[in-house]
Formats: structure tokens, sequence, C-alpha cells
């Protein structure tokens, strides 16, 4: 009696241990090496182009692993290529890519003004992302927007598709991106401008 006793209590004390070591440390999304500071052939840097997110570049957070889309640090950048319709994060030579997800909205009559973005493993079912000149524009049939370039960077730098006007009544703790001078060697017409030099600066 004493010995089934004694089992059931180090079985107890074994579950609750692993219990405590489970919470102590949360799992995190696997990450990535990704592809490097030097932009690998086939794919692009994506950055925003006026103030206060000016040179700002689009990247996953955590890096290169699912989770939020951002604007950050030329350091960091990401790099990236539309194919069929989706937006592709390359994450390393060997590595399965990354999608960029849109959240679609509970009444697409009725959306909000910021539609979340973030990077996941499977494919974005909401919309298509596509190329216009240099801008990375999205589109659903489903929500009718004025401009289809518009973005917002919210708190945290993280990054929203604007449904309502450009640069106008700009939700609160939000930033718009302006149209860049299409004067420059490449022509921005929203928010992103694809970077065709060797540079990140």
């Amino acid at each position: 009696m004493k010995t089934v006793s004694l089992i059931m209590l180090l079985q107890s004390f074994t579950v609750a241990l692993l219990a405590a070591v489970s919470s102590a440390s949360p799992v995190a999304p696997r990450q990535s090496p990704g592809p490097g500071t030097t932009l690998q052939s086939g794919w692009y840097w994506i950055r925003a182009v006026a103030a206060p997110n000016f040179h700002k570049y689009l990247q996953t957070k955590p890096a290169n692993a699912p989770g939020t889309a951002i604007l950050e640090s030329y350091k960091t950048a990401g790099q990236y290529n539309v194919k069929d319709g989706q937006l592709v994060a390359n994450t390393g030579d060997g590595n399965a890519p990354l999608y960029l997800h849109v959240e679609k909205p509970a009444d697409l009559a009725n959306p909000p003004r910021t539609l979340a973005t973030s990077f996941n493993t499977t494919e974005n079912t909401f919309g298509t992302f596509v190329f216009q000149g240099d801008a990375l524009t999205w589109s659903v049939p489903d929500i009718n927007r004025q401009n289809l370039a518009a973005w917002l960077v919210c708190q945290n730098q993280a990054l929203f598709i604007n449904t309502g006007a450009y640069g106008y009544q700009t939700p609160a703790g939000c930033s718009d991106q302006t149209v860049r001078d299409p004067f420059v060697l490449y022509l921005c017409l929203g928010s992103f401008c694809l970077q065709y030099k060797k540079q990140r600066y």
C-alpha cells in the first residue's frame, strides 16, 4: 500500500513539475536564419518612403518566423516577392517561406479602418497582392478601396491595410505614407517602394 502511494505521489510531482516548466518557458515560434543582409536574386526589400517611417523596412516579428508584420530598421529588413498574388517572405535557403496574411473582417460591407497583417506558414486566403509600378498593393473584390497602395503603420510599428481614404482622418496612433517624388529612379505610388540597389539605407 505504501509503495502504491509513493508511486502516485511521484507521478503527481512529475506532472506538476512539467506544468511549471512549461508555464515558465513558453514555446516561441521557430525562427530560421533568414536570407542574410545581401539581397538575394529574385527578392526585394520593401520600405516606407515618408516620415515618420522614412526608410523603415518591412519585416517579421519575431524575425523570420510567423508573427506580426512591422516596419523597422534596415539592419533587420526582410526580403520579399509577389508570387501568384501572395506576398512571400524569403526565410533562407532550405527553409519554408512565409506569407503575408490580411485580417478578414466580420462585416465586409462595413470593414474597420484598419485590417491587421501578419506572416504565417500558410498562404493568405483573403485578397491579392500585386506590384503596381514599384508600389505594393492589396485588393479584394469585397472591399472597395480608394487607394490600393494605402497602408497604415500603428502602435509598435505594426502594419495595417488602410480601408479608408488615404491621408484623411488617419486613426489615432497611426500614420499614412505619402506619395514619393516621381522624378527619382524608382516610382512610389503609395506606402512602399521596391529597392533595386544593394544598400538598405
